[in-house]
């Protein structure tokens, strides 16, 4: 995360919505008149995942169909190049920003964030509509009730798996609702060197898909200490541990990460458990191009005592900053985003719906080549992870518990002392944030 500049965070009054979705239609308020004149947003993204083909499709082409005079300007954050600070600098001030929930804290510290819930209640927008679990991680920013975002789409986690690699040891596939050490005991089975290739049951990458599952947070509620060496980061770190201990697993050099190079290109990996977000492009890449990969997917892993329990909330939202004048307008975008139609246009093409719907969701992926045939309702059965509220201290953290994971990897260190170090490092990477602050 970018350092945040001490901007006043300027948010609307908020409006209690509980009532209005109680409301029958002819109680409700009528709508804003719609002006024609033209308008130009500018839309600025910020690791929202949407990428210039994606805009145009899923925001420009619903938007200009309903609203011919409504243009938009995409700016994306790119490396160092037009950051928020940046962007602030300029003067070009965004009137919607595309991110994710985790950001929220960030735009509203700059000043760039609102509270929605009059804007919705003048437009008949009903919170209700959305997925729970991702509205209360949106809600979680507003101490007093405000809604800071509406989302357009979900992240979602998956475990996808080569079955060639199962078939070649005769191994039976995973299935859905496996556990972690379910999952584990089927990796052994299929770690192994055959014709001099050593192949990998399974790859949990970063130790945070672990931690964040289990809804772990760095530090405690008044940010007085960090919170690692605690019996959730031992149960996350157990589960590392047996992976990395499974015969074959590390590999020259010290090797214990095989990510989607592993899997994709060097077909080596049996399962990844990932976000879907990350790998639709890819198979649908390999589908298009008569290359695909004979695959197929499960649910998430879950925790022995979190059944069912998947990858946390990651919402792609949008937000309107106060600071546009064309507040109405920019409304009308986030609403035409939120219609089912455009959901459905979204979940059809691997964009998960964000909308609380049953027959939305249905239509998931089913009009990528690369899905047709494969498992994809069970990325909705599991239920998401909820998430911790982002702190300023979650960065340095998340690095610190990387590199104890590498430790425990690579040099087989036990977990209790594992925990203890990174621990003692967060302490004293807390004193130092709290001096330069």
């Amino acid at each position: 995360m970018k350092k945040r500049a001490m901007v006043p965070c300027l948010v609307g009054l908020a409006v209690a919505l509980s009532g209005c979705s109680q409301e029958k239609a002819s109680e409700a308020p009528p709508k804003p008149a719609e002006s024609k004149e033209p308008v130009k947003l500018v839309v600025y993204s910020y690791s929202s995942g949407i990428q210039d083909s994606e805009f145009q499709k899923f925001f420009v082409e619903p938007v200009q169909k309903k609203y011919p005079n409504i243009s938009m300007q995409l700016i994306s954050r790119n490396g160092d190049k037009d950051t928020p600070e940046q962007i602030i600098a300029s003067g070009n001030l965004p009137d919607l920003i595309l991110t994710s929930n985790v950001y929220i804290g960030m735009f509203n510290k700059l000043g760039l964030g609102m509270d929605l819930t009059e804007l919705a209640k003048k437009n008949n927008v009903d919170f209700n509509r959305f997925d729970p679990i991702g509205m209360g991680a949106i809600k979680q920013f507003g101490d007093k009730g405000e809604v800071y975002a509406l989302p357009f789409s979900m992240n979602y986690g998956m475990m996808i798996y080569n079955k060639d690699i199962f078939d070649k040891f005769g191994v039976p596939y995973p299935t859905d609702g496996m556990t972690w050490d379910q999952t584990i005991e089927l990796a052994k089975k299929l770690t192994r060197k055959e014709e001099g290739i050593q192949y990998i049951g399974i790859d949990p990458d970063y130790p945070e898909n672990l931690t964040r599952q289990y809804s772990l947070p760095y530090v405690d509620e008044k940010e007085e200490k960090p919170l690692i060496n605690t019996q959730g980061y031992k149960t996350a770190f157990s589960k590392l541990k047996a992976m990395y201990e499974i015969p074959g697993f590390i590999g020259e050099k010290n090797k214990f990460m095989y990510t989607s190079n592993g899997f994709f290109k060097d077909r080596i990996l049996a399962m990844y458990p990932v976000w879907g977000d990350g790998v639709v492009g890819t198979f649908e890449d390999m589908a298009q191009e008569g290359k695909p990969l004979n695959w197929d997917m499960v649910t998430y892993p879950s925790f022995e005592d979190r059944p069912g329990i998947g990858k946390p909330v990651d919402l792609h939202l949008m937000m309107l900053s106060p600071k546009s004048k064309h507040q109405q307008e920019a409304f009308q975008v986030m609403s035409t985003l939120i219609s089912e139609e455009a959901q459905i246009t979204m979940n059809k093409t691997g964009r998960m719906t964000v909308l609380n719907n049953d027959a939305v969701k249905k239509t998931y992926a089913s009009e990528l080549k690369g899905f047709q045939g494969k498992n994809v309702q069970s990325v909705f059965k599991s239920k998401q992870a909820e998430i911790v509220k982002p702190t300023d201290y979650d960065l340095p953290f998340k690095q610190l518990i990387r590199e104890g994971a590498k430790d425990m990897a690579q040099n087989n260190k036990d977990v209790n002392t594992v925990l203890r170090e990174i621990q003692d490092k967060a302490e004293k990477a807390m004193l130092d944030i709290k001096r330069s602050k």
